[in-house]
């Protein structure tokens, strides 16, 4: 194993990233960084850390099971679109969760955000990279969620944006396209899909009863 990780397109970004930090390193050390040079080894030695956190990831066993990434929206409530055609060329390679408008999207698993952008056909969208080396897709987002950026870590609690209908998503009911990408493919999301658990609820005191409260 350890030698087909080292052929990886990775940990050859990997070496690369290495050499080029450690030359700035030395140039600064003789010469003097100048403030644009510095900024450039910072981004260097931030990817450089982004590939290190995620080839950990891929020595991981990828998640048999994964949360639900709507919120308010169940399993059950699903309507199984995965290789539905699209067009005379393309099967959906993913799973589309309709909710309202502005419905919080929260990451499927715990990971890093490896691609925040926009495409013609997602619109809006936010890629984490999970166990095994599994990428989560995030499509049509109304928006993204503010403070959030790529190389972050997120856990399932962790909202990466919106509900929408960017991309070629216009003109139809708000949803979500959710997609899943294994080293070997696309999977079908809906069978690693669990319910999130209800809203916690807490307790509170008004003179001397208690109110129970939900968040």
């Amino acid at each position: 194993m350890k030698t087909l990780i080292v052929k990886t397109p990775l940990a050859k970004k990997l070496t690369a990233g290495v050499l080029l930090l450690f030359t700035f390193l030395v140039l600064g050390s003789a010469t003097g960084i100048t403030a644009a040079a510095e900024r450039i080894a910072d981004r260097i030695a931030t990817k450089f850390v982004f590939y290190v956190r995620v080839a950990q990831l891929y020595s991981r066993a990828p998640d048999a099971k994964i949360a639900m990434p709507v919120q308010d929206v169940s399993t059950s409530q699903i309507a199984n679109t995965w290789h539905a055609p699209r067009g005379n060329e393309r099967l959906h390679q993913g799973q589309d969760i309709f909710a309202p408008q502005g419905t919080p999207v929260l990451s499927a698993t715990d990971g890093y955000i490896a691609n925040i952008g926009e495409n013609t056909l997602g619109g809006q969208t936010v890629s984490v990279v999970g166990a095994g080396g599994r990428v989560y897709y995030y499509a049509h987002l109304d928006s993204y969620a503010p403070d959030i950026a790529e190389g972050d870590y997120v856990t399932k609690e962790t909202v990466l944006g919106y509900v929408g209908t960017t991309g070629n998503a216009a003109g139809t009911p708000p949803h979500l396209h959710f997609g899943v990408y294994s080293p070997g493919g696309a999977v079908n999301p809906l069978p690693l899909l669990n319910d999130r658990p209800p809203p916690a609820k807490t307790e509170t005191k008004t003179g001397t009863s208690l109110r129970t409260k939900t968040r």
